[in-house]
């Protein structure tokens, strides 16, 4: 999809404000023409930026303000089709902030959150891809605090859980009954 220049400025107010008001979106665009544009023109532009899946309005998270933590996983992958499948297993996992193919020794890049490093080591070593079928290698970088973006589009308190996508069981794990972990759809 092609931007023109208001489509820009909408992108750039919202990103500067979400909750700002479409009168003062309108109000702080510039037109060509000089005029105020309307409300219902930017409410226009929204929806159809919206639908074209170019931008979508949300509430994203500080995860350093909750002190929650988080760590990047490189994946080598025997084929291109053990990487359609974590792809496939992972994609909706609440705890998956980035999920990205990737040149070089490594195919795939997987980026997660927990609650503490010990959240995390027991999503590695049980729910996570580095043990799954097809995995050649894994590195494993624990981050200590995000710089930028401040601010992660994640769903970490929809109570719903994923276990059917990835093949882990919360009933099967030692940490969920040891309640050392809430599930991954229980931050």
């Amino acid at each position: 999809m092609w931007l023109d220049n208001i489509d820009k400025q909408i992108i750039n107010a919202l990103f500067n404000k979400g909750r700002e008001s479409l009168i003062s979106i309108g109000e702080k665009v510039f037109k060509p023409d000089q005029d105020i544009m309307s409300h219902a023109g930017v409410r226009k532009r929204i929806v159809k930026l919206e639908d074209s899946e170019v931008l979508k309005v949300q509430g994203n998270i500080n995860i350093n303000a909750l002190n929650y933590h988080a760590c990047l996983i490189l994946l080598e992958m025997k084929n291109y089709e053990e990487v359609k499948k974590i792809i496939n297993a992972y994609s909706d996992c609440p705890r998956v902030f980035l999920l990205a193919h990737i040149t070089g020794q490594y195919n795939l890049l997987m980026g997660i959150i927990g609650q503490n490093v010990d959240v995390l080591h027991r999503y590695i070593n049980y729910c996570g891809p580095t043990n799954k079928e097809g995995i050649l290698h894994s590195e494993i970088f624990f981050m200590s605090e995000f710089i930028t973006p401040k601010f992660l589009p994640l769903n970490l308190f929809s109570k719903k859980s994923q276990e059917s996508k990835c093949g882990n069981i919360c009933k099967d794990c030692e940490a969920f009954l040891d309640g050392k972990c809430d599930g991954c759809g229980n931050f």
